[in-house]
C-alpha cells in the first residue's frame, strides 16, 4: 500500500489529485470547527452519553454532534436517501427501467437522491432540535428552531457537495471519504485519553495492548473478507454472430463473500436505536414512556445476551436481504443461458439458477456470522478490556475505515495501471512511425 501511494505522489497529476483530496479534508476539519448558535454543549455531551442513536451518529461525523457544529447530522441523510433511493429501484418498475437507460436515467435517480437527502436533513434537523429543546440544550422560540434547521440542513447538502468534488477531482468514491475522515478524525483525541488513563493508573497497560491485539485482529479479518471472493467456473462455446465467429473459452463468475457490506449493520442499528429516538419525544412521566425507554435500555446491544442474540439475527436477516437484492441468480441464468456459456456439470436454465443461489447462500451466511460477529465486538472489547475510550474496535466504524481504506488504494491502483497502459500506447506509437519513416526512406 505505502509503495503505491509513494509510486503515486510521483506523478504529477495523481500528486494533485491526492492533494486535493487532504485539501478537502482541511475544510471538512474547519467546518467540524465552526458551531451552530444557541447551544449548551454540557448538556449535549450528558444526552449523548446516554447510548442514543445520536451518540452513534457523533462517531461517524467525528463529534460535529457533540460540538453541534454547522456540520452536526453528518453525510448521514444523504447515505440514507441513497440506500431507500437502491431499495425503490428495486422496488419500483419505473425506477428500474429508468436505472437502465445508461447515464441520463442515472442523472435522474441522483437528482431524486438529492431530493430526498434535503427532506430527510430537515426531517432529522427538526427531531434533534425538538430532542436538544427537550433536555434544555437548545432555548429559544421560532426563529431559533428556522435557524437550526437550515444551518444543520445546508451543513449535510454542504458535505455532499464536498463529496462529489472529491469524486470528480480527487481519487476514490468521496461520499465514503469523508466518513472516513469524520470517523478518524476523532482518533488522536481518543488516544490521548487513553494514555491519560495509563498515567493516572485507571486502565492497565496490558489492557491497552489486548486492545490493540484485537485491534489488528479485527481489520486482518475485515481485509480477508471484504476481499474474498468466490469463483464460479464458466464455460463459454463458439458462437457465429454476423459474419464473425467467437471464440470459445473458460472465465469465471465473481461473488464477493461480503456482498452487502456494512448495510446490513446499520440497518440493524437504526431498528434497534429507533425506540431509544422515539422515546426521546414522549414524556417520561407517563406509564406509555416509561415502558419505551425500560424497552430501550433492554434493546441495547452489549446490554444482555437477548439483546444481543436480537441484534445479531437482524444483521444476518438484512445481510441475505442486502446480498438478494444485488444478486438476481435467474437473471444470471437467462443471461448465461443467452450467450451460449454454461457452467461446467451443471445444465443450463432452472438448474443454474438452482446453484447459484445455493454457492450464494452459504458464503453469504459466512458474511452474514462474519458482519454480527464484528458488530458485537464493538460492545463487547470494553468489558473484555476495561478500555472504553477507544472507539474504532470492532463495530461499524472500523468497517468503515478499513473498506474505504481498499477501495481507494484499488482506485489508485487502476490510475498508476491506466497511465502505463497510456504510456506504452504512446511508447509503442512513437516505434511505429520511426519504423514507418525509416522505411520510407
Amino acid at each position: 500500500m505505502l509503495e503505491q501511494l509513494i509510486a503515486a505522489m510521483a506523478v504529477p497529476e495523481l500528486r494533485k489529485r491526492v492533494q486535493f483530496v487532504f485539501l478537502m479534508f482541511a475544510v471538512y476539519v474547519l467546518a467540524l470547527h465552526i458551531p451552530a448558535t444557541g447551544v449548551n454543549h454540557d448538556k449535549i455531551d450528558e444526552l449523548l452519553k446516554s447510548g442514543t442513536l445520536f451518540g452513534a451518529l457523533d462517531v461517524f461525523s467525528g463529534g460535529a454532534l457533540k460540538k453541534f457544529s454547522i456540520i452536526a447530522m453528518g453525510i448521514m441523510p444523504y447515505i440514507n436517501a441513497s440506500i431507500i433511493m437502491q431499495l425503490l429501484t428495486v422496488a419500483i418498475p419505473q425506477l428500474q427501467a429508468l436505472s437502465k437507460e445508461g447515464e441520463s436515467g442515472r442523472k435522474q435517480i441522483s437528482k431524486y437522491t438529492r431530493y430526498a437527502t434535503i427532506g430527510l436533513a430537515i426531517v432529522q434537523a427538526l427531531g434533534l432540535h425538538t430532542l436538544f429543546a427537550r433536555s434544555g440544550a437548545i432555548q429559544g422560540g421560532l426563529w431559533t428552531t428556522i435557524t437550526v434547521v437550515i444551518t444543520l440542513t445546508a451543513g449535510t447538502m454542504f458535505l455532499m457537495w464536498l463529496g462529489e468534488q472529491i469524486t470528480e477531482k480527487g481519487i476514490g468514491n468521496g461520499v465514503s471519504l469523508i466518513i472516513f475522515v469524520g470517523i478518524m478524525v476523532s482518533i488522536p483525541q481518543q488516544i490521548t485519553q487513553t494514555i491519560e488513563l495509563v498515567r493516572v493508573g485507571a486502565v492497565s497497560p496490558f489492557a491497552v495492548l489486548a486492545v490493540l491485539v484485537l485491534f489488528l485482529a479485527t481489520i486482518v479479518a475485515i481485509i480477508y473478507m471484504t476481499q474474498g471472493t468466490r469463483k464460479i467456473p464458466v464455460q463459454h462455446v463458439k458462437r457465429i454472430v454476423g459474419n464473425r465467429m467467437s471464440q470459445g473459452g473458460s472465465s469465471f463468475l465473481p461473488f464477493k463473500v461480503n456482498t452487502a457490506g456494512v448495510i446490513p449493520v446499520i440497518f440493524a442499528m437504526s431498528i434497534l436505536y429507533f425506540p431509544a429516538t422515539f422515546a426521546q419525544f414522549l414524556p417520561p412521566t407517563t406509564p406509555f414512556g416509561q415502558f419505551v425507554q425500560d424497552a430501550t435500555r433492554w434493546l441495547e446491544p452489549g446490554r444482555s445476551g437477548w439483546a444481543s442474540l436480537i441484534y445479531a439475527l437482524l444483521i444476518l436477516f438484512f445481510t441475505y436481504f442486502y446480498t438478494a437484492i444485488q444478486y438476481d441468480t435467474n437473471d444470471i441464468s437467462d443471461n448465461l443461458k443467452k450467450y451460449g456459456s454454461f457452467i461446467p456439470g451443471i445444465r443450463p436454465g432452472k438448474d443454474t439458477a438452482v446453484y447459484l443461489d445455493r454457492v450464494l447462500t452459504r458464503i453469504t451466511l459466512a458474511a452474514a456470522v462474519f458482519l454480527a460477529g464484528i458488530a458485537l465486538i464493538q460492545y463487547w472489547a470494553p468489558q473484555w478490556t476495561g478500555v472504553s475510550t477507544v472507539t474504532l474496535v470492532g463495530g461499524t466504524s472500523l468497517l468503515i475505515v478499513v473498506g474505504v481504506a481498499l477501495e481507494t488504494m484499488q482506485a489508485i491502483e487502476a490510475q498508476m495501471a491506466m497511465r502505463n497502459y497510456e504510456g506504452f500506447i504512446k511508447a509503442s506509437g512513437q516505434t511505429g512511425g520511426g519504423f514507418a519513416r525509416a522505411g520510407a526512406r
